[in-house]
């Protein structure tokens, strides 16, 4: 079994520039390269209208005041850079991949992108017709149609995170409506960069003189328009879908505790050996045993404000009764029978690879901050959640289960082929 101190994270240094932007800093392993992060306050949660947030961060590179996205491509290509665009429930994320000698021109080729965006009509009526056929192939997955009913459970119908894309939301889309989102919420003083790879004190000056010395988006942009979160109560969902083959099962059950709760940190070895690795007793019975699926996991979803622990698996048509039978059977044993002193080990040797894992390679210390920075959380945190892995005893994984995987309290989504689920459904 490791020590707790073999489980210490390198801590990245921290500076706040003049216009308010919080700046992370660390020399890593990575000789030539360097990886900037950027994360802003401008997630789904904060747009007025569907596909709002996903738009105005998916087109900052599609043209700025002075460029077009052609001659953008061509000089992230030139400088042998490029840049990721994401956008996720809480955060907008913009990620930059350069060469360290170019640094400086790359840097500011990201700064014209952020602060200065043009939001082409042209470009926005071309990312909407793509994002539309996408979502129209989408809905043709039984997984997915199980995963927006589970959000409306979790979240309520109406909440952002729960709304369902209609074909009408792909329509009259101004692109002053991202012009006024990209003002509104990609601000300075809410932003927060970490800088990784060959860093030196140069590299975090010539940050601070282009992106952190003038303010930048609107002063009193915090967001404060966070949609309510109405769960519904704990239900069974059938979602029809003529001549599927497959049924895609979906359980989740909200976790009524706040992340910097005890308990969460322990939580996640509970759903490791529920169903959080190759090896766990979800994918042992109804996997390896039984064969009914190629594949069933668990997870804990965290956001700032809620929690959840989900199950999903897909599965033939005619197991799926016997599936849902066999998660709640495992649920059960892991509330009524003490696990074995080689399941423990079993289980904390894998965590304790992951958490090598995660640490391995140039860029993974600020991969794991901005995760951090995301939720809300510092480092120290995994560092106390490693040292509770080792320590944690069979009887409390038990007594956890027991207080917080309770059968009665979970949503349970069937979609796809659904015959045998009309009948259990209805029993």
């Amino acid at each position: 079994m490791n020590k707790p101190d073999d489980f210490s994270i390198p801590r990245m240094e921290k500076k706040t520039f003049p216009n308010g932007m919080d700046f992370y800093h660390k020399k890593t392993d990575a000789e030539g390269l360097l990886k900037l992060d950027l994360i802003l306050p401008a997630g789904i949660q904060y747009q007025k209208r569907p596909l709002l947030a996903r738009l105005t961060n998916a087109l900052l590179k599609e043209g700025s005041r002075s460029m077009t996205s052609a001659q953008i491509a061509e000089r992230f290509d030139y400088y042998g850079a490029f840049i990721l665009l994401g956008c996720g429930l809480e955060n907008a994320y913009v990620n930059l991949y350069t060469p360290k000698k170019f640094f400086s021109f790359t840097l500011k080729l990201l700064n014209e992108l952020l602060r200065y965006p043009s939001f082409p009509q042209k470009e926005l009526d071309i990312s909407l017709e793509k994002n539309l056929q996408r979502h129209l192939i989408e809905l043709q997955k039984v997984q997915v149609l199980a995963g927006l009913e589970i959000n409306k459970c979790l979240f309520g119908p109406e909440h952002p995170y729960a709304k369902q894309l209609q074909e009408e939301d792909f329509d009259s889309f101004d692109s002053s409506l991202l012009k006024e989102f990209h003002r509104n919420h990609y601000s300075a003083h809410k932003c927060i960069a970490l800088l990784s790879g060959e860093v030196n004190e140069e590299d975090g000056k010539l940050v601070e003189q282009v992106l952190g010395t003038e303010p930048w988006g609107a002063s009193g942009c915090t967001p404060t328009n966070e949609a309510p979160i109405r769960p519904l109560k704990p239900q069974k969902v059938l979602v029809e879908k003529a001549g599927s083959l497959q049924t895609a099962l979906h359980f989740s059950i909200p976790l009524k505790i706040d992340k910097h709760h005890n308990d969460f940190k322990k939580l996640k070895f509970v759903n490791t050996l529920l169903g959080g690795y190759f090896g766990s007793r979800l994918m042992s019975s109804l996997r390896e045993e039984k064969g009914y699926t190629y594949g069933i996991s668990s997870n804990i979803n965290v956001h700032r404000k809620s929690s959840h622990l989900d199950i999903r698996c897909q599965t033939d048509v005619k197991y799926a009764g016997a599936v849902v039978q066999g998660v709640y059977d495992e649920i059960k044993k892991l509330r009524e029978q003490e696990v074995s002193g080689q399941e423990m080990n079993l289980v904390r040797n894998h965590l304790n690879g992951e958490f090598a894992r995660l640490m391995d390679g140039p860029f993974s210390l600020s991969d794991l901050y901005m995760h951090t920075c995301s939720l809300g959380l510092d480092v120290e945190y995994y560092e106390k959640q490693m040292e509770i892995f080792q320590q944690i005893p069979a009887r409390e994984v038990m007594e956890l289960a027991q207080r917080y995987l309770v059968p009665d309290e979970f949503y349970e989504v069937w979609a796809g082929g659904n015959n045998q689920a009309a009948e259990t459904l209805i029993q």
